[in-house]
């Protein structure tokens, strides 16, 4: 009887450990198959409201949360300005509490990276091929330092200018093939009535610091080094003084009478409203001047597009996008928002909706684009064509030197300073950074 009461306890205990066990795995089972919450990033955008990018943005965004939303939430922060945008990722990187994503423009990059506030990117580009590829070698080395790749970029930039046809007509000019044609070519359109030049001295002064760095960069083999050159301080050369000159005279003679002070959307409008004849601006416009809501119907019959004087051109990649989060979790949700947004989908979504170039030959432009925006295939020929090529001075340059151009060309105008101390104000402002 004690044998069979013990075999009992024994199989009795034995089938609770049992169904203990049962127990577990199915627990174990049940969370293992629970739904994960989504990771949240994120990520500030000037690419809102009635930016041109806006729309672009909008449906890079939406197919995103479409692919990956049960994975990565982004939290998208409206930033209403280009320059708004630059100045809180400064005040944030200051305090050190950067968004998962943020963009490098107008010196940002160096200033994430100067503050150890941005992570490589080589190794998450390395384990993924099909990405690598997308980007391409040369946008991963044009935003590369010391071998360490910091950024993405989303375009190549190939910027030369606008101009107004019907006005150069009525002038009697052609686009200018030197750059004493170009400056006889605005004394002739104002002679004929009209106003030469859409310039802006606010923000990063950006038509203006096109032209300027179009002289300097087109003026022979010091100046093309100098703008292909990353964070230059010395500003006092022959070369930047003389096209500090030209600009000079430019402002006080040229130009729409709220060019002091004014920002990218009043140069923009001066040009596609016929109240200047030139801007010097990117691809990424061409849709305005089809466009009701931004220029008079039929406007874009009237643009032509031009290389800079000594047959030179913009031709360079942005600064893009940056990884900045803290910790892995949100690294590895961040990054897969990373090679969404720079990847050949949104590369060809920019390209067919903001006529932007895309960074490799990869990604091409639909038929229908080409027959809508033939400004834009002539733009691209050009980068064949041109003598000179070089970077824009937001890339160049040193943050501070970026925001010292709304203070500098005032001054410049009004005669307050000479191009010469003009120059050397900027090598000032160039000295204050630690290499």
């Amino acid at each position: 009887m004690m044998i069979s009461l013990l075999s009992g306890c024994g199989k009795s205990s034995e089938g609770a450990k049992n169904d203990t066990s049962s127990s577990e795995t199915k627990t174990s089972a049940s969370e293992s198959t629970a739904k994960k919450e989504p990771i949240k990033i994120k990520y500030p955008s000037y690419r809102v409201g009635t930016h041109v990018s806006a729309p672009a943005e909008k449906k890079i965004l939406d197919a995103f949360r479409e692919k990956y939303g049960d994975e990565v939430i982004v939290e998208v922060e409206e930033i209403p300005s280009d320059q708004t945008y630059v100045d809180k990722m400064k005040i944030l990187a200051a305090s050190k509490d950067m968004p998962d994503i943020v963009e490098g423009k107008n010196g940002i990059n160096n200033v994430l990276i100067s503050a150890n506030l941005a992570v490589p990117l080589n190794k998450y580009l390395d384990e993924d091929p099909q990405w690598k590829e997308e980007i391409g070698q040369k946008a991963i080395e044009a935003n590369s330092r010391d071998g360490k790749c910091w950024s993405i970029s989303t375009a190549r930039q190939i910027v030369g200018y606008f101009y107004n046809k019907e006005m150069f007509e009525k002038a009697g000019i052609k686009p200018a093939e030197t750059w004493e044609e170009f400056e006889s070519n605005l004394e002739k359109l104002k002679s004929a009535g009209f106003t030469p030049l859409a310039l802006m001295t606010g923000e990063n002064a950006w038509t203006t610091n096109l032209i300027l760095a179009s002289i300097i960069g087109t003026s022979g083999e010091a100046g093309n080094n100098f703008m292909n050159t990353l964070y230059p301080k010395n500003f006092e050369t022959p070369e930047v003084i003389d096209a500090l000159a030209k600009i000079q005279a430019m402002l006080q003679n040229y130009t729409t009478t709220d060019a002091l002070g004014a920002a990218y959307a009043n140069a923009a409008n001066n040009f596609c409203q016929g109240k200047a004849a030139i801007i010097a601006n990117g691809p990424w416009m061409i849709p305005d001047f089809s466009n009701p809501d931004k220029a008079p119907e039929g406007f874009e019959q009237k643009v032509g597009v031009a290389m800079y004087p000594n047959a030179g051109i913009f031709s360079s990649f942005e600064e893009g996008f940056m990884l900045c989060s803290k910790d892995d979790v949100h690294r590895e949700a961040a990054l897969k928002f990373l090679k969404f947004r720079t990847g050949a989908f949104a590369q060809s979504v920019m390209l067919e909706m903001n006529s932007v170039t895309p960074l490799t030959e990869n990604v091409k432009p639909s038929e229908e684009f080409k027959k809508k925006y033939p400004l834009f295939m002539e733009i691209n020929e050009f980068a064949a064509k041109a003598k000179y090529n070089y970077k824009f001075l937001d890339t160049i340059n040193y943050a501070n030197v970026t925001d010292a151009w709304k203070n500098i060309y005032p001054e410049l105008a009004f005669n307050k300073v000479t191009p010469e101390q003009a120059a050397k104000m900027l090598s000032d402002v160039a000295a204050k950074n630690k290499d």
